[in-house]
Parts: structure tokens; C-alpha cells; sequence
């Protein structure tokens, strides 16, 4: 909204005749003697000078609307952004006008030959014609280059297996907004014929994309404003930070340390009591999850069967009976590779033409403290995990591959494609809090992904037959956003999703039952889950880490399903 009336269109009526009305009061109590009920003092005069005072007063109600924090609170919406951007001003906050998403993408080239993509190409989403450009000047470097890496825009090809190479760059988006934020896997066209290349698509799903914020999540930030941006109570925590850029999209933090029950790092003494000096960090850096590929080495480990009998080695199987029905294979994911990661969600050949997702068969996980300058105090593996000190020993089968001479078990090696999901900058939220110049002296920081409810959720549109259907897409982001706004509460209800929905339905169209059911990976590896369709509440499990201070429902807007319906209202 304007803070100034620009048209006298933009006036009430209701606010005009009002405004002509008091005129005409107080004409009548001044000057009986005038005719004021018609005629052309009433028409000409009356009417635009009533006219005139109404816009006046209409800029000067939207100024009070917007010149104190008191009235701003009441009611964000019809504050002016300018107005307010002064007020908050004074609090130490800045309006985040938005950020272009980021994402890797991985070329696909044609040939093992150097190959350079340059900052000035332009790739085009298929999803929605956003542009979006390299961050710098790569360049590929055959996979005989034996010298290592030394400059930040170089990559080395990988082979993929069917004859092509592959390599990663990174890439932004020239547009502010969500709408750039790309799911994993969606194809990207150059603006010109790139020499070597023969595809590109997203390597991991596209985050930081984030609208300008409105008037109600900029008061959202006002204690972060207000709070000193240093370690030292949770709202100080979260200013530190929310000041820095790389981090400013966070949308939730729960700071857990000394009397916290969920806080048991501290209680690694003689004695089982909190000694203080531990903090963990939860940290949700993304609506949903982000799901990145790798292209992994993969170690052939055995023959598989999936039948009862599955001791002994391959010959002795055989003769018991049990026929081999693929090969056991294994990755490992180091600290770096993918920092926090909640599981793997795909393996696939990118050899093969039409791949099928391979099962994982065992999820080791481990942790890496190697070469550190500091190494924080944990003690057993479920408190490593969704850390960036966290790795996996990944195994899986391949159902392609049958045992054979050609295999040697810890010798033949295989290209792969590794999905993993997880949230995003955990490694360098870690690397922050921990580096030299930041560490407190005397406080132990983890920061830690949060524990995961992966969240689906099902609901009708019910609506009349003469309508058409609504917008889905436009309901599905609207629902994932939603859910991501509810942060470390604990539980879910219904009417969250209800009130998500109805944005974009009409007076003939309404939500139906909501089915919201939640798979949650507890940090010990184990599974658990809730549902309901009123309330889902996470379970109170300190034991195991699980608890409403540790863990966030998460929903991609494809986790939304939405059945449109013609009944239940008269025709």
C-alpha cells in the first residue's frame, strides 16, 4: 500500500460522504442561513472540498498505521514499507529484500577433453523459464589430469559409464524469489551450443531463493535486532546467526544447553549430572530437506540373495539351494561430502538408460574428527549424527549385476549415482561456530540438523461440479510453507494445513478430511511414526533424542497430495 494517495479513485465512498457529511454539520451549525441539501454549494463546493479532506486524512491515518512499532504490531498489513523500514530502523534491522536461489549443476560432456563453460552462458529451466547463470568461468579437466586442483573454478570430470564424463559447477539464479529454488534432477538448456556438452540438470535441489520479506516476517525478526549478536542466551544465539549472510535464510533455531533434558553432552563425568559448558544447536536451514546427487566410486563387496538361507559364501549357497539375485556394493560418504545428511533416498547406474533405484541394504554410520583444530566432546555415535562430523558406510544391491569371474570382491570399482537428502549448511554453520576467532572459550557448540518427521500429508478439494479445479501447485507450496513455519513446536494441526489451503479456494470450495502422517529417523538410525488428523504430536523420547525441541516436521510440496472432488454442494 502507497503512503500516499495518488487518485481519488483509491478514496472509500463511504469515507467521502462521511467526510461531506461532518462539512455539511458544521456549515449548518456556522451558517444556517445556507442551503445545503442541494444546489450548487452543496454539489460543487461541499462535495469536493469533502472530498479533498478525505484524502488528507486518508495519508494521514496511513501514516499513523505505520509510525510506531505499537501500531505496526496491530495490525502489519496496512503498514507502509518505507515507514516501517524506518521504524525498525531504529532497532538495528534492515528489510530482507529477497535472495536469487543457488544450486550446483552437472554437465554432462561428450568427450574426456578439457572443456571450458563460461560465466556469460545463460540455462533455462524447464520448470519455469527462470534464467540462471554460472557464479564464475569453469573448467573441466580431463580424468587423466593427474595434477591436483588449485584454482576454485576447476573441476575434474568423473566418468559416468556409458562413454560420457560429468562434472559439477555452481550457478545463480538472475531473478530475487523462491520461484527459483529447483527440485533435483530438472533439466537446464544453454542459450548456445556449449562445445563438448550434451546435457545439463540440476545436481541437487536449489536453495536460498527467498521473496522480499513482507511487514509480518520482518517484525518476526525484532528480537533478533534487538539482542546482542554474540554467544550467550538463545535469542543472542539466534541474532549471531541470522547477522551473518550466509545464514540469513534460516528459518528456525533451537538453541538446547545446561538444564535442557534434551542436553546430555554435558553429563559425560563420573557423576550423571549437567556440568554445563555444552550447547547444541538445531538448525533448520531450509523448508524441506535437500536432496543432492554425487557421482561415487562404488566397491564391489559379494554376491546377494535375498532367500532364507543367506550364510556361506556364493558356492556354498548354491548347493544349498540359493540362487544369487545381484551384487553387494558399498560407498563411503566422508564428513565433507554431504555435512549432516539424513539418508540416502537413491543409487542409481547413470549408465543405464532406464535405471531402476537400487536398495540400500545396511546404513553404517560413523564419525570423523581427523585433522581438526577443535573437536567437541562426543561420546557416542547418536550424538555425531545430522553433525558435520558425521560419515556412512553405505551398502547396496545391485540387481543388474550377477556375481561373476570379472567381479573381485574389495577390487572392482563402479561408478554410481548417490542421492542424499538433508539440510543444507549444517558443515558451515559448524566450521562458523567453531572457528578461532568465533569459539567461546569455555562453551562446547554442536550444531546439528534437526531430528527429521517426514511429513506426508493427503486431503480432498471438495467443490461444485460447474467449477474448475483449483490451482494444486499453487496448494502444495502453499501447504509445504506452512508446515515449514511451525518450526520446533512439537505438533501439527490440522487446521495449519486447512487455513494454507483455503488461500486459494473460492466460497463454492472446501478442505476435506486431512490425513497427516510423519516417518521419523531418529539419530540412533531407527524409525518411528506418528498420525493423526487433527494433531500429530512428537513423541517426548530424551532417551533417543526425540523430542519437540529436537525435531521438525518436514514437507516438500510433493509430499502434498490433493484429490479435487465434484460433490457436497447444491447445483
Amino acid at each position: 500500500m502507497s503512503i500516499e494517495i495518488t487518485s481519488l479513485s483509491q478514496l472509500s465512498p463511504d469515507k467521502v460522504q462521511s467526510m461531506v457529511a461532518t462539512l455539511s454539520q458544521l456549515m449548518a451549525e456556522r451558517h444556517p442561513e445556507v442551503e445545503l441539501t442541494r444546489g450548487v454549494f452543496h454539489d460543487l463546493v461541499l462535495y469536493f472540498d469533502g472530498l479533498l479532506n478525505a484524502a488528507i486524512q486518508e495519508n494521514i491515518d496511513r501514516v499513523q498505521q505505520s509510525n510506531s512499532l505499537l501500531k505496526i504490531t496491530e495490525n502489519p498489513s496496512l503498514a507502509d514499507p518505507a515507514i516501517v523500514d524506518q521504524v525498525l530502523s531504529n532497532f538495528n534491522l534492515t528489510r530482507d529484500n529477497g535472495t536469487p536461489a543457488t544450486g550446483t549443476v552437472t554437465i554432462i560432456f561428450n568427450g574426456d577433453v578439457r572443456t571450458e563453460i563460461q560465466q556469460g552462458v545463460r540455462f533455462t529451466a524447464e520448470d519455469n523459464n527462470l534464467v540462471f547463470v554460472p557464479t564464475n568461468s569453469f573448467v573441466a579437466l580431463p580424468t587423466t589430469t593427474t595434477e591436483a586442483l588449485t584454482e576454485a573454478n576447476q573441476r575434474k570430470m568423473i566418468p559416468v559409464g556409458d562413454g560420457t564424463f560429468a562434472a559439477t559447477i555452481n550457478v545463480v539464479a538472475t531473478q530475487v524469489g523462491a520461484a527459483g529454488n529447483l527440485k533435483r534432477g530438472t533439466t537446464l538448456t544453454p542459450d548456445s551450443v556449449l562445445n563438448n556438452t550434451a546435457a545439463a540438470y540440476a545436481a541437487a535441489d536449489f536453495i536460498n531463493g527467498k521473496n522480499p520479506a513482507t511487514n509480518e516476517e520482518y517484525l518476526a525478526r525484532l528480537s533478533t535486532g534487538l539482542a546482542a549478536k554474540t554467544i550467550g542466551s538463545r535469542a543472542s544465539y539466534v541474532a549471531a546467526v541470522m547477522a551473518q549472510p550466509a545464514f540469513s535464510n534460516t528459518k528456525h533455531l533451537s538453541i538446547l544447553g545446561c538444564g535442557d533434558a534434551e542436553q546430555q553432552r554435558d553429563q559425560h563425568s563420573l557423576f550423571p549430572v549437567s556440568g554445563g559448558g555444552k550447547v547444541d544447536i538445531y538448525a533448520q536451514t531450509n523448508n524441506y530437506s535437500q536432496e543432492k546427487d554425487h557421482l561415487l566410486e562404488a566397491t564391489y563387496v559379494g554376491p546377494y540373495t535375498d532367500d532364507a538361507n543367506t550364510s556361506g559364501n556364493c558356492e556354498e549357497r548354491r548347493l544349498a539351494g540359493n540362487t544369487p539375485t545381484g551384487t553387494i556394493w558399498q560407498v563411503t560418504i566422508s564428513r565433507d561430502l554431504a555435512p549432516g545428511f539424513y539418508e540416502v533416498t537413491q543409487i542409481i547406474d547413470p549408465a543405464v538408460v532406464q535405471p531402476v533405484n537400487y536398495s540400500v541394504l545396511e546404513d553404517n554410520r560413523g564419525v570423523d574428527f581427523s585433522d581438526l583444530d577443535f573437536v567437541p566432546d562426543v561420546l557416542y555415535l547418536y550424538e555425531s549424527a545430522y553433525t558435520r562430523y558425521q560419515t556412512a558406510v553405505i551398502r547396496f544391491v545391485n540387481t543388474d549385476i550377477q556375481p561373476g569371474a570379472a567381479l573381485v570382491a574389495g577390487q572392482t570399482k563402479k561408478w554410481y549415482r548417490v542421492t542424499t537428502t538433508g539440510m543444507p549448511l549444517i558443515g558451515e554453520m559448524q566450521d562458523y561456530f567453531t572457528g578461532r576467532e568465533t569459539r567461546p572459550r569455555a562453551t562446547d557448540i554442536l550444531v546439528k540438523a534437526p531430528v527429521p518427521c517426514f511429513t506426508k500429508i493427503a486431503f480432498e478439494v471438495r467443490k461444485a461440479p460447474a467449477d474448475a479445479a483449483p490451482d494444486i501447485a499453487a496448494i502444495q507450496r502453499s501447504v509445504s510453507d506452512a508446515v515449514a513455519s511451525i518450526g520446533f513446536a512439537g505438533q501439527l494441526h490440522a487446521s495449519v494445513i486447512s487455513t494454507a489451503a483455503h488461500k486459494y479456494l473460492n466460497s463454492r470450495q472446501a478442505v476435506g478430511g486431512i490425513d497427516m502422517f510423519g516417518r521419523i529417523r531418529r539419530p540412533d538410525g531407527t524409525t518411528t511414526f506418528v498420525r493423526d488428523n487433527t494433531i500429530v504430536k512428537l513423541p517426548n523420547d530424551v532417551a533417543r533424542l526425540v523430542t519437540g525441541r529436537t525435531t521438525v516436521f518436514l514437507t516438500r510440496p510433493q509430499d502434498v497430495s490433493v484429490s479435487v472432488v465434484s460433490a457436497g454442494w447444491a447445483t
